[in-house]
């Protein structure tokens, strides 16, 4: 297969993949769910497993990553050669598989958590458990094998060390890639890492009251172009949490929980939260069908798959905690 007719078969089959998916107008259809096993049946009709709904929680978001990734591995598998940043894109899972296993490691816990099986694409060699060496002998996380945590503070830096390590591949990659067409994943990104940026230097503040000199290290200082993508989360810590007027000028306001007439304003991070994602879901399904027959396609494929599994996952929580499915949709805003 040529590489015209390649590109245009993968744009054909993320299209036919994303059609299917829980993404756009068909997010409408889970709003009637109300039950976990209802919502098993709609996702896995030939496969729904006959559980209790606790039980069946945990099964289900199990089964809903393997669900994602399956497809992701599926387009792949179409491709005769993936670049670098695609494979980092996939394997976002792995480094965060690794932050529950250095978690768990530090808890001395008998038993591993569990953990995406990405195929080819796993480097993490999970079933050494508990040994670090063993582990991560070989990977990008190679240095973790004498830097295990033994608190919850130690954690927190290596969690951050990982996201930076993995941004700043994953940025670098993109940065060196001449293809006109990656500017549209491109700018996701970059919109990814200043949110999340905003997202760390706000929890970081507000939950465990780091001052600015002890969150700075932690963020990802990373540019594109002479944008800067750590400025607005420098820039947002020394706002008041419970004056709205004093977040005027910051670049995200519309993510702000609104200011409401005869209450007490104060910053709700889980809604900025909700709102990033929202912000960021959109502009991959806009983008989605530019330049299609480019690695934009795949690129953006993997961002929708994994926004609608962030969704599913969401929608499986809400409803065993006896929300309907139409309240955890209107909770997220993503019936508009």
């Amino acid at each position: 297969m040529n590489s015209t007719a390649e590109r245009a078969y993968i744009y054909s089959k993320a299209c036919g993949i994303i059609g299917k998916s829980f993404v756009g107008p068909r997010i409408r259809r889970l709003q009637d769910i109300t039950r976990l096993s209802d919502l098993d049946r709609l996702l896995f009709p030939n496969s729904y497993e006959d559980l209790p709904e606790r039980e069946l929680l945990i099964r289900l978001e199990k089964r809903i990553i393997a669900r994602t990734t399956d497809q992701i591995s599926l387009l792949l598998k179409t491709q005769q050669s993936i670049p670098h940043f695609i494979g980092l894109l996939v394997r976002s899972y792995e480094y965060a598989d690794v932050k529950l296993l250095v978690s768990a490691l530090m808890d001395k816990r008998d038993l591993p958590p569990s953990h995406a099986d990405l195929g080819r694409f796993t480097t993490v060699h999970f079933d050494k458990y508990p040994d670090p060496k063993a582990l991560f002998t070989g990977t990008d996380f190679e240095w973790l094998i004498d830097n295990i945590p033994d608190n919850q503070s130690a954690n927190m830096q290596i969690q951050a060390e990982l996201d930076r390590r993995y941004y700043t591949q994953l940025w670098n990659e993109l940065c060196n890639i001449s293809d006109p067409n990656i500017r549209f994943i491109k700018e996701i990104i970059a919109d990814e890492i200043e949110l999340k940026n905003i997202l760390w230097a706000l929890r970081l503040n507000y939950y465990y009251h780091f001052d600015k000199t002890s969150i700075e290290p932690l963020l990802l200082d990373l540019y594109d172009r002479k944008r800067s993508l750590v400025k607005a989360a420098l820039e947002c810590i020394d706002n008041p949490v419970d004056q709205y007027s004093a977040w005027a000028s910051f670049k995200y306001i519309s993510l702000l929980n609104p200011e409401e007439a005869g209450t007490f304003w104060r910053i709700n991070i889980p809604h900025i939260q909700r709102k990033a994602a929202l912000l960021l879901y959109k502009k991959t399904r806009a983008y989605f069908h530019r330049s299609p027959f480019s690695l934009n396609t795949t690129a953006c494929f993997i961002r929708l798959k994994q926004f609608e599994e962030e969704l599913l996952i969401s929608l499986a929580e809400g409803i065993s905690l006896g929300l309907s499915g139409r309240d955890v949709l209107s909770m997220l805003e993503v019936l508009q």
